[in-house]
């Protein structure tokens, strides 16, 4: 059994709805949520889709907005794997490595090697054909997706350098190989409003791109709003963290003993604690009961 919650039709708030499964018993494999659209990976690696189809987000022609899930057809055959929802984008990464992309493409977020304003139906991204991707992750106008032997790749926006390629980098419209992160074992990848980062085997954090709000965690004397390659997270080192989900500006992390850290913008209390700190950087969430072992972060 699983549920959904929110802004309903017209943006009109809604309390828990269940969604109802088929008759065959479909249970959920992942879930995820971009500003106005959800997708989730059923047991039989099929995609189904509900929310704002306005930018073609939940990869059907024809479909203004679904109120309940429906099948995404054209990915039905690929055994899907994992999906990620950027602000009006989407990704899928199929059984064999290759990653498809639809909805928004006017920042190249859809990484198809064209700006597209609108892509309805998902399209294979031949950038990457040639490479097993194991994780993707989108954000709000750029992405990116990990591969089997631990190379990052980035696309889409790069205003704020959150595509990890270097200031002299525009907007990507293909998948570009984040050089200075070669030769690190990597776990994971996570993609916020216009921030990035990535987390080694060995615990490593690594981050980038905008850090107006801190949301990148970096000290020390003259703190950069931004950082055009990823950078080692010195406050992350020794807290054992196994797992990173980026918001809008602001970052969580999960440890190994099941605690929560965040760090970053504050002002609708999405750190989890007083809006009146004035402490930066990580900081640990201590109002949860028990151990913790998923986090995301929303808008």
């Amino acid at each position: 059994m699983y549920f959904s919650w929110g802004a309903g039709s017209q943006g009109r708030k809604r309390g828990l709805a269940r969604v109802p499964r088929h008759a065959r018993g479909d249970q959920l494999l992942q879930a995820a949520s971009g500003e106005r659209h959800s997708l989730l990976l059923l047991n039989h690696h099929e995609v189904h889709s509900f929310g704002d189809n306005s930018r073609g987000q939940l990869g059907q022609r024809g479909v203004p907005r679904r109120e309940r899930p429906g099948l995404i057809q054209s990915l039905a055959t690929l055994r899907v794997a994992f999906v990620s929802c950027g602000k009006e984008h989407s990704l899928a990464v199929c059984h064999r490595g290759r990653v498809f992309a639809w909805g928004a493409g006017s920042e190249g977020q859809l990484g198809i090697g064209e700006i597209k304003e609108i892509n309805f139906i998902p399209k294979k991204i031949n950038a990457l054909a040639d490479i097993k991707i194991i994780q993707v992750s989108c954000g709000h106008y750029h992405s990116l997706a990990l591969s089997k032997d631990g190379q990052v790749f980035s696309w889409g926006k790069n205003s704020h350098g959150q595509l990890g390629l270097g200031n002299e980098f525009p907007s990507q419209a293909s998948p570009q190989r984040v050089k200075s992160l070669e030769g690190i074992p990597l776990a994971q990848v996570a993609a916020g409003g216009a921030h990035s980062f990535a987390l080694s085997l060995c615990g490593t954090s690594f981050g980038w791109g905008n850090n107006n709000a801190g949301q990148l965690a970096l000290s020390g004397k003259n703190v950069p709003e931004q950082s055009y390659k990823p950078r080692s997270i010195g406050a992350l080192k020794n807290l054992g963290v196994i797992y990173i989900s980026c918001g809008d500006e602001h970052t969580a992390v999960l440890t190994q003993d099941g605690r929560v850290f965040t760090f970053g913008d504050n002002s609708r209390g999405q750190l989890g604690h007083s809006t009146t700190a004035k402490s930066r950087g990580p900081q640990l969430v201590k109002r949860i009961n028990g151990l913790v072992s998923q986090i995301d972060c929303g808008r």
